[in-house]
């Protein structure tokens, strides 16, 4: 297949591209639950979302120590570990209230994303409803 010219089909394109999405599990959801067997697990990426809001939700829950540096890491490391411990108090205070605030992010994000699910439905059972009435408007 060349790359430029005539002889590339948008049509034959779009398919292959579209059967490789398939095989991997990345194309359009065809009202089928998420499916874990195959080569690569759906996402579903309100839950995904969702979660990671989850996970990130307490900003005075501590992140890994990690330094970059090499003989000194150790000091780096043991200064933050330190200073966490000393100053422990003093973060929850000044971060208890971006804590509310993204508790109350999650929930947001947890009802809308409920909203689209339940949208998402009636939209499918309003198109599946369309060709009938398709179907009565040419008959007459």
């Amino acid at each position: 297949m060349k790359l430029l010219g005539r002889n590339i089909s948008g049509a034959k394109l779009l398919d292959r591209l579209e059967e490789r999405l398939r095989a991997r599990g990345l194309s359009a959801p065809e009202h089928h639950p998420i499916r874990f067997e195959g080569v690569e697990a759906r996402v579903d990426p309100l839950a995904f979302n969702l979660q990671a809001l989850e996970e990130h939700a307490d900003p005075t829950r501590p992140l890994p120590l990690e330094t970059h540096r090499g003989g000194a890491g150790r000091v780096v490391l043991y200064a933050k570990w330190a200073f966490r411990k000393a100053c422990q108090v003093f973060i929850n205070e000044a971060l208890s209230r971006q804590r509310l605030f993204n508790g109350h992010v999650r929930d947001s994000y947890a009802q809308l994303s409920a909203e689209v699910v339940r949208l998402r439905g009636e939209v499918e059972a309003l198109r599946k409803k369309a060709p009938a009435r398709k179907r009565r408007v040419t008959e007459r």
